[in-house]
């Protein structure tokens, strides 16, 4: 932020009480969101429904609701981010070829690879195929035989 911005919201929160109080609720609710710090979500309830802030009560309204889903998300370190970017991806991919192509070229559009990583693909299916090639005859059946007979001993 630039020094006059800071400047003229310094102002701004000397001016009101209302968005003094907005401006400190907010800075608490995304240090929480921040340091995964969800067990102080009930005190920070607290504070916004003593603040009688017309804006916030439909968001805490909200989180009261899901509040489980809330603290999950405030305390856990895990996300699902990415995964809802690859739906949006997927979703995008879709509703721009709807009606335009057919199941095919969705295919290609979706499992899209560089030229890049088909090179790197093939050379590790090339490695993966020496390395095989590699291993004795005998052994491969050993091995597998080996492996049979302690699964079955397990299962008896």
């Amino acid at each position: 932020m630039k020094p006059e911005e800071q400047e003229n919201l310094r102002q701004l929160r000397q001016a009101s009480p209302d968005l003094e109080t907005a401006y400190q609720l907010v800075k608490e609710f995304l240090h929480m969101v921040h340091e995964l710090t969800g067990e102080r979500l009930e005190e920070w309830l607290g504070k916004v429904e003593a603040s009688h802030l017309p804006a916030f009560q439909s968001f805490v309204t909200g989180v009261q609701q899901d509040k489980d889903a809330v603290l999950a998300g405030l305390t856990l370190p895990w996300s699902n981010g990415p995964v809802e970017g690859h739906v949006n991806r997927l979703k995008l991919i879709k509703r721009s070829m709807y009606g335009k192509a057919e199941l095919n070229l969705l295919k290609l559009r979706v499992l899209h690879h560089s030229p890049k990583s088909l090179e790197r693909k093939n050379k590790k299916k090339q490695a993966q195929q020496k390395e095989h090639q590699k291993i004795p005859r005998e052994r491969k059946k050993n091995a597998y035989s080996q492996y049979t007979t302690e699964v079955i001993s397990k299962v008896a």
